[in-house]
């Protein structure tokens, strides 16, 4: 007779054989659907880790058109056939608004198709033909929790617990406020991948380390009412972010509106700068080296550190091709010259690897707003200008409560020549963000320039904080209707900061520094010709 091994996952009590298309457990074999049985197979293949409704739509529904429903029926079908309580799930979590992941530990096993050995105990459920299962690697129980429980998961974001919206203070005037806002922002947080959002409250023994909550509570106020807001660590109960938001009794519907775009635009910023200010230089889970390396590549002052930013990227991405986070920042650093920490260094090499990376990151999570948004500004570097738009709209569908996100595809669509959307998205991301950064200055300073406002940009980079390479070039052009003299060493300044940057030890000439002016300006045809000509001008005319 001829045997062999074949297969199967083990994930808690239950082994998924691949090869017989069954799933047992203590009792037996369970009755599942083709598509149940799909569904797990998919989440055990990922080992724990997201996998996103429009993945599995994908997969097991082979990109059919059907209704999210679908996708609930077969996973309240597999939590009933495991046994698992979706409030406290021992199997299946759900990510609002994402999709799901295993929680169980997951193990690869191999099955033997021969008969036991003599005085092997056979399986009782089974009869006695029952397999003999070689485990080919456990972790220990104290690992898993220490992982899951107490310490932050590999590869796992942080999680905010959206608390209770509590209204009675005002629901006499304003009936279910809470309860339609809540619902609103659970939605709103759902878009971000940097974190996971979670609908009911967690345990004490459930808390791990960087978990936060959102509360917010109304107040009755003179024309309307009050929305108390606050972010707060789970563990310690330090707020990391907290505002007062008035809703007028006229327009109720936009106020809500306004308030949702607010809370969640401005949650991920603070969670994230919280995050920063607690990361050390050397730490063991994947998030944490993620975290660190992500840090190192923004702050980075020359390019021996952005290069050793960028290995650390590229490390992680080795050991774990799936993990979408890594991959923007890593991006950033082959398309700007490692952060601009040495000029004119990027080349077609860099560009390419970027956009390899890019179109990487998204197939690693297609839910991933940032992710479109970058892939779009590597097809702008490539001059592939139709398939960026279609990018960028991809990234406002996915989350357009990110104030980044908006001012980056507001960026995106200068460059394509659309300065009315551009103007528009950029209005957008001030409704939710009240006080624009240094960047968002300087993008809407530059687009002034393509509308050929050259008082409304300089306005705009008169309130630059710290210049960057680009506004400080700006400010010196807007600079010469009214002083040319003055702009001519504002150039000359500016120029002397390129030669000192510069990748090689020989400067650039004054035409190399157009052409690497050009280089990080992908204007769609005409689109930037004010724009250039002005720099252009300036570059020729300041000795």
């Amino acid at each position: 007779m001829v045997t062999g091994r074949r297969a199967t996952i083990a994930i808690g009590e239950y082994r998924i054989d691949r090869g017989d298309e069954r799933v047992s457990g203590p009792t037996g074999p369970l009755k599942l659907g083709n598509k149940a049985y799909q569904v797990l197979l998919a989440l055990a293949e990922r080992e724990g880790r997201l996998l996103t409704k429009d993945a599995l739509f994908e997969t097991v529904w082979d990109g059919m058109a059907v209704s999210e429903s679908a996708l609930t029926t077969t996973i309240r079908e597999l939590r009933r056939a495991l046994g698992d309580d979706p409030r406290h799930p021992r199997y299946i979590e759900s990510v609002y608004g994402r999709g799901y992941r295993l929680v169980a530990p997951v193990h690869r096993e191999e099955v033997s198709d021969a008969p036991p050995p003599p005085g092997a105990v056979a399986d009782p459920a089974a009869g006695d033909t029952a397999p003999s299962l070689a485990v080919t690697s456990v972790p220990s129980s104290t690992t898993t929790l220490d992982t899951n429980v107490k310490g932050l998961a590999a590869g796992r974001p942080p999680r905010i617990v959206v608390g209770e919206f509590r209204d009675a203070a005002v629901a006499e005037k304003h009936p279910y406020l809470g309860t339609s806002m809540r619902e609103e922002v659970l939605l709103g947080l759902s878009r971000f991948r940097e974190i996971q959002v979670v609908d009911s409250p967690l345990s004490k023994d459930d808390l791990r380390a960087r978990d936060y909550r959102l509360d917010v509570s109304f107040l009755p106020a003179p024309q309307g009412a009050k929305a108390n807001v606050r972010l707060h660590r789970a563990e310690d109960g330090g707020i990391v972010w907290a505002e007062m938001m008035l809703i007028e009794d006229e327009g109720v519907g936009a106020g809500v509106e306004a308030i949702v775009r607010q809370i969640v635009g401005a949650v991920l910023p603070a969670l994230d700068q919280d995050i920063s200010i607690g990361i050390g230089d050397s730490t063991g889970t994947l998030f944490d080296r993620y975290l660190v390396a992500k840090r190192n590549s923004f702050e980075a002052q020359d390019r021996a550190s952005a290069e050793d930013a960028a290995r650390q990227l590229e490390a992680i991405i080795a050991e774990k091709p799936d993990f979408a986070l890594a991959y923007p920042p890593l991006c950033r650093l082959y398309n700007i010259d490692y952060g601009y920490t040495a000029l004119g260094s990027t080349g077609p090499v860099e560009r390419k690897r970027a956009l390899e990376l890019a179109k990487a990151g998204l197939a690693a999570d297609r839910s991933h707003a940032h992710a479109y948004v970058l892939l779009g500004f590597c097809h702008l570097y490539h001059a592939e200008f139709d398939q960026a738009q279609t990018c960028f709209e991809h990234a406002l569908k996915r989350n357009p409560f990110n104030p980044d996100r908006l001012n980056e595809v507001a960026t995106g669509m200068t460059y394509l020549g659309d300065f009315d959307r551009a103007r528009a998205l950029f209005e957008q991301s001030t409704e939710m963000q009240p006080f624009a950064d240094d960047n968002s200055q300087e993008d809407l300073g530059r687009l002034a320039m393509l509308e050929g406002d050259l008082d409304k940009a300089r306005g705009h980079f008169a309130q630059v904080t710290v210049a960057s390479i680009w506004s400080q070039l700006c400010t010196a052009i807007t600079l010469r209707e009214k002083d040319k003299a003055r702009s001519r060493k504002a150039v000359a300044r500016w120029k002397a900061r390129v030669h000192e940057g510069w990748h090689r030890p020989i400067p650039p000439t004054d035409d190399e520094i157009i052409a690497w002016f050009r280089f990080h300006h992908p204007f769609r045809d005409d689109a930037g010709k004010t724009y250039v000509d002005l720099v252009t001008e300036a570059l020729t005319d300041s000795d």
